[in-house]
């Protein structure tokens, strides 16, 4: 069998390369919004849980992600015991996707 390659074969396979292309940013939210990460300290969990998302958004308005931050995993939590300037404090971890 012999192989015949003209112009069209070249035009057709750049079409559906770039129709492939297409579908798969399409059918993946994940790819619209890079994950940014947020870190934060506090005398409770909840206030360090709540400087991370601020960091995180903040790390997300830089990158002109102005929309609602979302987490993509639970918040880790680390307590410290013996911080040399506050003693007893929580530190906490996020991250996030946020909407354009």
């Amino acid at each position: 069998m012999k192989l015949i390659r003209g112009r069209h074969a070249g035009a057709g396979l750049a079409v559906v390369a770039g129709a492939m292309a297409f579908v798969a940013l399409a059918a993946s939210p994940a790819a619209a919004s890079p994950v940014f990460c947020g870190a934060g300290r506090g005398l409770t969990a909840e206030n360090a849980i709540w400087g991370a998302m601020d960091d995180a958004a903040n790390s997300a308005q830089s990158m002109g992600f102005y929309g609602q931050c979302t987490l993509t995993e639970p918040a880790q939590i680390f307590e410290v015991f013996d911080d040399p300037r506050f003693g007893h404090l929580f530190r906490a971890q996020v991250l996030v996707t946020c909407l354009p």
